[in-house]
């Protein structure tokens, strides 16, 4: 029996499609052995949270995760300004290119398993990619508010 989500909107919206993902979408792999870095506040409760439904979903292991202090201490996000570097989390490509909060979202959905089904949608669906910016937006509110104080046990 399905047990009730206690969690706000945004969270509750993640369980469903983390549920939708694990109960049998088929297999996409790209085949691609190159790794995406997703840097993420890891002080930060909902962001923890964010990394892990991300590491549930990304069966095939393409993206490697990374706090912000140590990809900083690396200089991965080199092309982030740094009053924006601890702000939001970064998906950072083979290649070296880095991606901000919503718009590396929606990268992150395409690397996604299912994402080149999502991804075309989102990106050619009138109002997709705003209603990805308005929930990100929503989500890193979290974060700005001082959520970051809770840790996870």
């Amino acid at each position: 029996m399905k047990q009730a989500c206690s969690l706000d909107f945004f969270n509750c919206f993640l369980c469903n499609i983390t549920e939708y993902f694990l109960s049998g979408v088929k297999n996409m792999q790209t085949g691609s052995s190159s790794k995406y870095i997703l840097a993420y506040d890891s002080d930060c409760g909902p962001c923890t949270r964010f990394r892990h439904i991300v590491e549930i979903l990304e069966k095939y292991e393409r993206i490697d995760f990374v706090s912000l202090t140590k990809a900083d201490e690396e200089g991965l996000p080199h092309n982030i300004p740094v009053r924006q570097r601890y702000k939001s989390f970064h998906l950072i490509f083979p290649k070296g290119e880095a991606k901000s909060g919503s718009e590396a979202l929606l990268e992150l959905i395409a690397i996604l398993p299912g994402g080149k089904i999502i991804s075309p949608i989102i990106n050619n669906f009138p109002g997709g990619k705003k209603t990805v910016r308005f929930i990100y937006k929503r989500f890193s509110r979290l974060h700005d508010r001082g959520s970051c104080s809770i840790h996870e046990t």
